[in-house]
């Protein structure tokens, strides 16, 4: 411990505080409790801005430690939880008031860093504006609130605050936000035209207006995930083919509203698609994968889950163009052997290959059709469940 306290202060940061987690740091404060080198140590770890990890969250209270020792973090993930409170007379609006005097007083000078943030839990608006009016060096922000919480949702004042504060945000992603409307998500496309992704997953009052305006002002969008948007129609996905080429993933998970028009506008204009998801959107039929295939040959990464039109026809293609798949997912489809055959034969550095609920299956042996495909990690058949690689 003495050596690691003569280190000169650079050398200690660079050295080995860059390879220590948030909680490495906490750990390394307990070990030297009641050491007489401690003050001296927490002295030198003061100032340092730690990269953080957005895949852990931290709690509120292990948050403000690191404010009273100005340890700063590049990314944050603030888990925020539903305190209960005794007093039946306290009201929310002096929970909200209460909250802002204590991030005003241990958190205001904690984000100054920050370029990626995730917050999660019952998140008010008071508070998700006050970290971002906060973050002048944010890049993303995740906002996954608990639709479940009985605290009021977040709202669309919370999307104007990052339109007003980090116009260079890339990535935004909003999960559960029922509060969240259109007008929100206008907001962030007339300031944020640096967006590269967007996320915004079960909102049922989403329309095609945000969608059809991020495609106009956000043009460099490269991944958009709709997921459970099930307002969202052609007009959008047309929108976004027309005016974001360099589109790579697209997820319209449970879209129910797209159609082939859609998906085939996006084969032509989105040459450079690697990842498609269009999980149970039952209007979609071959014409939209056979365009896929023709024209998005790059693709690595299909999912088909429950689009019941599917057929023989558009699945051997896309296996014979598109040998780079890594991931296919054709669970509940109208395909047979052919098609397997077709898959084993091309797409040979296939990782995920999912085929439940397939009845066009004979009950013969194909295993020995998958035994050269060595990366493949799981082969899921309704009716062969031996054939696990």
């Amino acid at each position: 411990m003495e050596s690691m306290i003569k280190l000169p202060d650079d050398m200690f940061r660079q050295e080995i505080l860059q390879y220590l987690t948030v909680h490495d740091v906490v750990k390394l404060d307990n070990a030297c409790m009641n050491h007489i080198y401690r003050s001296k140590l927490m002295d030198k770890i003061s100032g340092v801005i730690l990269i953080g990890d957005k895949d852990r969250s931290v709690k509120a209270s292990l948050f403000k430690w690191l404010g009273m020792r100005r340890i700063y973090l590049i990314n944050i993930n603030l888990l925020f939880e539903d305190e209960e409170d005794d007093d039946d007379d306290r009201n929310e609006n002096d929970d909200d008031s209460h909250n802002l005097v204590v991030m005003e007083n241990d958190y205001k000078d904690q984000f100054r860093y920050s370029q990626h943030i995730v917050m999660s839990g019952p998140i008010r608006d008071i508070i998700s504006i006050f970290i971002i009016t906060h973050c002048p060096c944010l890049l993303s922000m995740d906002i996954i609130d608990y639709y479940w919480q009985p605290t009021p949702p977040i709202t669309d004042q919370t999307l104007e605050s990052i339109a007003e504060h980090c116009t260079g945000l890339e990535s935004l992603s909003l999960s559960d936000c029922r509060g969240i409307t259109d007008a929100g998500l206008i907001t962030i496309s007339e300031r944020c035209f640096n967006l590269r992704s967007l996320k915004v997953d079960k909102f049922y009052s989403i329309t095609d207006a945000s969608i059809i305006s991020i495609s106009n002002h956000c043009t460099g969008l490269q991944s958009l995930h709709l997921g459970g948007c099930h307002q969202v129609t052609d007009a959008s996905i047309i929108s976004i083919s027309t005016h974001c080429t360099g589109l790579q993933s697209l997820n319209l998970d449970c879209c129910d509203k797209i159609s082939d028009n859609s998906i085939i506008s996006i084969s032509y204009h989105c040459i450079g698609l690697q990842s498609l998801n269009l999980r149970w959107c039952r209007q979609i039929t071959d014409a939209s994968i056979i365009s896929i295939s023709t024209h998005c040959t790059g693709i690595q990464s299909l999912n088909l889950d429950g689009c019941c039109e599917i057929t023989d026809a558009s699945i051997i293609p896309t296996s014979e163009y598109c040998t780079g798949l890594k991931s296919l997912i054709i669970s509940w489809v109208n395909i047979t052997d052919a098609s397997l055959i077709a898959i084993a034969k091309n797409c040979t550095g296939l990782h995920l290959l999912e085929t439940y609920g397939c009845n066009g299956f004979s009950s013969g042996e194909l295993r020995h059709d998958f035994k050269s495909i060595s990366e493949l990690r799981a082969v899921l058949l309704s009716i062969y469940p031996s054939l696990q690689i």
